[in-house]
């Protein structure tokens, strides 16, 4: 379904990094179900406006394969099963639409460029959809997980030094 999209559309930076840190085991990477809580919080500090999630990434494939899913199971936590496969959903408290749009064939410049352009930011793990987060500004969920507990970088990792306060962890 295609529809414009209104001036006050809030534009959600998504960036999901898997590369290197699916294979190295001191890190962790997002699963779906952390996208997914990720949609639907931002889903409900938002309702009745219209979302567009600008996923960027390392792994294309694995996002465009899981992201769409992930909104649409964060739609139907939101709306309680009033989920409608044209991306346009409502309910008797809200009403949300949502597009995805993926970035694709740009270079991590280009990428970061427009990540910090939105007005919010989901992000999963490293230093790129940190600096992409604190650029953009207004809300930030990031992935609680990081680093795997139990790895030597665990220890070395302060929290309290890499995410902001006012950000939010799941």
């Amino acid at each position: 379904m295609c529809f414009s999209l209104p001036a006050d559309a809030v534009y959600i930076g998504v960036h999901i990094r898997r590369g290197d840190m699916v294979i190295d085991r001191k890190y962790t990477v997002a699963d779906v179900g952390y996208f997914r809580r990720a949609v639907h919080f931002m889903m409900t500090k938002f309702p009745g406006r219209q979302l567009v999630f600008v996923v960027c990434s390392d792994d294309f494939r694995w996002s465009k394969d899981n992201f769409p899913d992930a909104v649409s199971r964060g739609m139907r936590m939101t709306d309680h099963g009033n989920y409608s496969d044209s991306n346009v959903t409502s309910n008797k408290y809200n009403a949300t639409r949502w597009l995805v749009v993926f970035s694709k064939n740009h270079n991590g410049k280009e990428d970061l460029a427009i990540l910090s352009s939105c007005n919010h930011t989901i992000m999963s793990v490293g230093t790129f959809g940190w600096w992409a987060a604190y650029l953009a500004g207004g809300l930030t969920i990031y992935y609680r997980k990081f680093p795997a507990e139990r790895s030597w970088l665990y220890h070395l990792f302060s929290r309290e030094d890499h995410f902001l306060p006012e950000w939010v962890g799941l």
